[in-house]
């Protein structure tokens, strides 16, 4: 059984009231909390507490995340994707984002981008944002729990990108998070998971990369066909047509990709 994580010895400056709380918070790991979860730690009337985090945010030690929801302030730089959901609920991380945690892309973000049922302004924490999303809740699936925070799935992250490629580095950056990630994915899942999203472009555009990429051909992606668009669509949904067209998957390929740069 894992040991309630210890409180920090080393807070200087403060007050007996100040101490307790940040002792009680950190004792069972509380990565985001507000008046009530405190009241209830501590026993305390909402007046004490209310005081209590003023203090405390006004000499740094703590950080408002938003209305009523704080975090300890050195635990923001390794806790973050642990933070962010917690903040913002219910979420996960997806985009850039995961592609980045799942080693996908090289690229390391300041922003935690999360998706949410939930229309919601985005956050700012010193030098950090949380970027938040709004899916509706019947695609608002395939995620998991892990180190404390909640992630989509790989073959999720893939199906939520493609659907908004200015989310993950536009067209060229996710034909490199595909292809990196290809041989992780569970192929059945990522189709399975490209239908339910429900969005014929998507899956036009899926259906092309995955054949001009050259990757494994497999009977799943071949399920694919039976759900693409019924009319052209672009490619790249920001640039304008082309004269090249693909009956296949029903795509204008208005697109390049550059393969030298996603190998």
């Amino acid at each position: 059984m894992e040991k309630p994580k210890q409180p920090h010895n080393n807070y200087k400056g403060v007050s007996a009231n100040e101490y307790h709380m940040l002792s009680l918070i950190e004792r069972i790991d509380l990565a985001v909390f507000g008046v009530e979860e405190v009241m209830h730690l501590s026993n305390w009337n909402k007046s004490r507490v209310y005081n209590t985090l003023f203090s405390l945010e006004k000499k740094g030690l703590i950080k408002r995340i938003k209305r009523n929801s704080y975090a300890i302030a050195k635990d923001l730089n390794e806790n973050l994707f642990k933070i962010s959901t917690e903040a913002i609920k219910p979420s996960y991380i997806s985009f850039w984002s995961a592609s980045s945690f799942y080693g996908f892309t090289e690229q390391q973000l300041k922003t935690v981008q999360l998706v949410s049922t939930k229309q919601t302004d985005g956050v700012n924490i010193d030098s950090f944002r949380i970027e938040i999303t709004t899916f509706q809740p019947k695609r608002f699936y395939g995620y998991k729990r892990m180190e404390g925070f909640v992630i989509a799935e790989p073959e999720k992250v893939l199906v939520d990108s493609l659907y908004q490629l200015n989310k993950c580095g536009g067209l060229d950056e996710f034909a490199k998070c595909l292809r990196n990630s290809w041989k992780y994915l569970n192929k059945k899942r990522f189709v399975d998971y490209l239908v339910r999203f429900n969005n014929k472009s998507v899956i036009s555009r899926a259906g092309f990369l995955i054949e001009n990429l050259n990757l494994e051909e497999t009977k799943q992606i071949e399920r694919l066909q039976q759900h693409k668009s019924k009319s052209f669509v672009n490619l790249n949904p920001k640039k304008g047509k082309s004269k090249e067209y693909n009956k296949k998957w029903n795509v204008i390929a208005n697109h390049k990709i550059r393969m030298e740069e996603i190998i």
